[in-house]
């Protein structure tokens, strides 16, 4: 009676951390730090603004498949940047609590007589730091983690049974091509549920089964898998020639990629760990661009990355360095468990015992490491090192673990002790250390969050970002672009336009030149009413680069100076050069109205209406949704004109203009 009882307390415990740890790090933790986050809620933005799903081409993170953002998506039906961005977080915190979940099942299937051994294998994915720590960002890996672990559980729950099901089957091809529509990776998810089945009718003795019958369940998985990832693939085929198309074949994507060491792999960087892993946790130290192993193995027990660019990496403190190196120490515990559970595991398989669960598992196991191997040697760059590209082990490491404790559990009294109270001790520490604020510092909220904010039209808390950022900048014009952008939308064009001017002279005094930059100047100048000042300042930067933008802009500003074939030729111009700018449609039909051409202002009023329900193919306007990431809010803006005066296009005016 007093065991289950303990058992009780513990999952009681398990449960309340994991789900505590995570609560506090999505509902009051630093909003949008994480790998690639601004990317990442910038595709759901790109589905609230225009309904549609972008182009691997058009942004940093939009090469994704579209699953996971339809709940972002979803979220941003709430109005609030907030809510978008700590609900994501939850989203993914729910599924590394449901990942460990399915953990545990799996385990307590391998191990029925050790019901104990469940909490085992909940808390080596619950308590594991990658996961900790990947919890509060609001990309699409756990989501995909979660979708890849359920369709394994499905198929060794189908596969156990005496007459596995054709039901049972389909599920697992649901599950998998629900994993394929989150990230390509979840192809992988697939290629294990086939690749175990072709293993089974391969075997002899235990768990083995007839050829057909396990050809045909295969088959059934992946058609079922493909088709629901089909509407996808298949848009990608006809545009890119591939189904898998990748931002890093375009111009944003590779330039990054280009600046990042160490640029090349060699088969020694996959054998080397050394000493240095635990006394200089850099990832960017030399030791640590040369070892994979070692690299990878840093980021499962701490956060060693932070952002997924060289120049925007985060210098561990002082107080992380040390947590660092004491959370890599810690994990040698646990993995060496983990390592002696897999050979007791191999050692089972070989006598017949527990196939059913440990290949299906051991098949998931080398297909994540040979993936993983092979794009870390076709991408060598240090942030390709991350362990969250390993979230496909979970399940495979919490049953070695648990399989590690059994053998413990058998052994002598120390190790009966020592095994399950070290495993406490490391998850304790992982709590403690994942928790905003109670070890490390709490940081400030992301830059991107002032972009999200722009986008729902919170004023206030954008300007609190970006003044704290010039405040601290050694180059603050890309800041200074972005107040002056907020200032503008919320009606003070005046000190948006003393903002930009500042910029500009900051610009010029370090040698460079944005026209663009410029453009938005003389944006700012014509809503403060100096429509002489912008126009001159167009004519002067269009006489170098007549860019479509500038064009639709100057063409606005001499419609509303009276220059009506000045302004219709500038408008036609425009267009002819980028016709999803909507409000130089609308200015072209008024344009034409008041010359007297009814029948080609209606044409006009149509194309306008036609474009703003046609997501572009290039860049968004308005607000950064892609190539112009954080620093871009409006870096494109579009004056719109009523016949009265100018104002700026808002950053959901796309959304609005369609509907």
């Amino acid at each position: 009676m007093w065991e289950r009882r303990a058992r009780i307390a513990g999952w009681c415990i398990a449960i309340g951390a994991a789900v505590g740890v995570r609560l506090w790090n999505a509902l009051a933790g630093p909003l949008l730090w994480g790998y690639d986050a601004w990317g990442h809620v910038a595709y759901a933005i790109f589905l609230d603004l225009y309904r549609a799903v972008p182009w691997a081409d058009q942004g940093w993170s939009y090469f994704h498949p579209p699953l996971h953002y339809l709940l972002g998506w979803a979220l941003a039906q709430a109005g609030s940047g907030e809510v978008l961005v700590r609900g994501l977080s939850l989203v993914a915190s729910a599924a590394s609590v449901a990942t460990a979940a399915l953990a545990a099942w799996m385990v307590r299937a391998a191990v029925p007589g050790r019901p104990g051994l469940s909490l085992v294998g909940f808390g080596a994915v619950a308590f594991l730091p990658v996961h900790l720590f990947m919890s509060p960002m609001p990309g699409n890996e756990l989501t995909e983690c979660f979708l890849t672990a359920a369709a394994l559980v499905a198929f060794v729950a189908n596969e156990r049974r005496a007459r596995p099901t054709l039901a049972g089957a389909a599920l697992v091809g649901v599950l998998g091509g629900l994993a394929l529509l989150t990230k390509f990776s979840g192809l992988l998810t697939l290629l294990v549920a086939c690749g175990a089945l072709a293993l089974r009718a391969g075997l002899r003795g235990a768990w083995s089964a007839p050829a057909g019958a396990a050809i045909a369940r295969a088959a059934l998985i992946a058609g079922v898998g493909l088709a629901i990832s089909a509407p996808y693939t298949v848009r990608n085929l006809e545009v890119f020639g591939t189904p898998f198309q990748l931002s890093r074949d375009f111009a944003l994507v590779a330039q990054v990629e280009r600046d990042q060491p160490p640029g090349q792999r060699g088969a020694l960087d996959y054998l080397r760990i050394p000493a240095a892993t635990f006394t200089d946790p850099n990832p960017l130290a030399p030791h640590l661009l040369g070892s994979v192993w070692g690299s990878v193995y840093l980021n499962v027990w701490a956060d060693t990355y932070r952002e997924s660019d060289v120049a925007r990496a985060l210098e561990a403190e002082r107080e992380e360095r040390r947590s660092t190196t004491w959370m890599a120490l810690l994990g040698l515990v646990p993995t060496a468990l983990a390592l002696a559970g897999a050979a007791l595991g191999a050692r089972d398989v070989r006598r017949g015992r527990r196939r059913e669960v440990y290949l299906p598992l051991a098949v998931q196991a080398a297909v994540s490491l040979a993936a993983f191997v092979a794009f870390t040697w076709r991408v060598p760059l240090w942030s390709a090192l991350k362990a969250s590209y390993l979230f496909g082990l979970s399940l495979p490491f919490a049953v070695a673990l648990a399989r590690g404790i059994e053998g413990c559990l058998d052994s002598g009294r120390l190790l009966r002790v020592l095994a399950p109270t070290s495993l406490v001790a490391v998850a304790t520490a992982s709590s403690a250390v994942a928790t905003v604020g109670l070890v490390l510092p709490r940081r400030a909220d992301a830059p991107a969050m002032g972009a999200v904010h722009f986008y729902f039209g919170e004023f206030e808390p954008a300007r609190r970002i970006y003044g704290r950022l010039i405040g601290g900048a050694r180059y603050p014009v890309p800041w200074l672009d972005n107040l002056a952008a907020v200032e503008i939308a919320d009606g003070n064009a005046s000190l948006g336009r003393r903002l930009l001017s500042r910029a500009v002279e900051l610009e010029r005094a370090a040698g460079r030149d944005d026209p663009y930059r410029r453009g938005r100047l003389a944006v700012a100048t014509a809503v403060d009413g100096d429509l002489a000042a912008a126009r001159a300042l167009l004519d002067e930067v269009i006489a170098g680069q007549p860019l479509p933008e500038l064009l639709a802009n100057r063409g606005v500003i001499r419609a509303q100076l009276g220059d009506l074939p000045g302004a219709e030729a500038d408008l036609t111009l425009a267009l002819a050069g980028e016709p999803a700018q909507v409000p130089a449609w609308l200015a072209l039909a008024r344009v034409r109205g008041a010359r007297g051409r009814e029948d080609e202002a209606r044409e006009a009023r149509a194309e306008a209406q036609h474009w703003a329900c046609v997501a572009p193919r290039r860049y968004p306007y308005g607000v950064g949704t892609g190539e112009v990431l954080e620093w871009g809010i409006a870096r494109r803006p579009l004056l719109l004109w009523d016949g009265d005066g100018l104002r700026i296009a808002p950053s959901d005016f796309f959304r609005r203009a369609c509907l």
